[in-house]
């Protein structure tokens, strides 16, 4: 049975194991590319405050803040 088959750098290679390849290859980049560390949202540092109407103060400031920022 004489079926299709490429030559390449001087290897004979069947369709079927270039499609395995392929595929193969096409998979790995994909999952490479999207796996890794995600980034967090730095995390505020702790406030210090002396009673609780401040601290209540310091985090509605800090929210209006983020509210004010434009969007890149």
């Amino acid at each position: 049975m004489a079926g299709a088959v490429y030559h390449i750098l001087g290897r004979t290679v069947k369709p079927h194991q270039l499609a395995i390849a392929t595929l193969g290859t096409t998979a790995l980049l994909v999952y490479g590319s999207t796996g890794g560390k995600k980034s967090e949202k730095a995390a505020l540092p702790p406030i210090n405050a002396s009673s609780p109407e401040e601290e209540d103060f310091v985090k509605t400031f800090l929210k209006s803040l983020e509210e004010k920022k434009p969007a890149h």
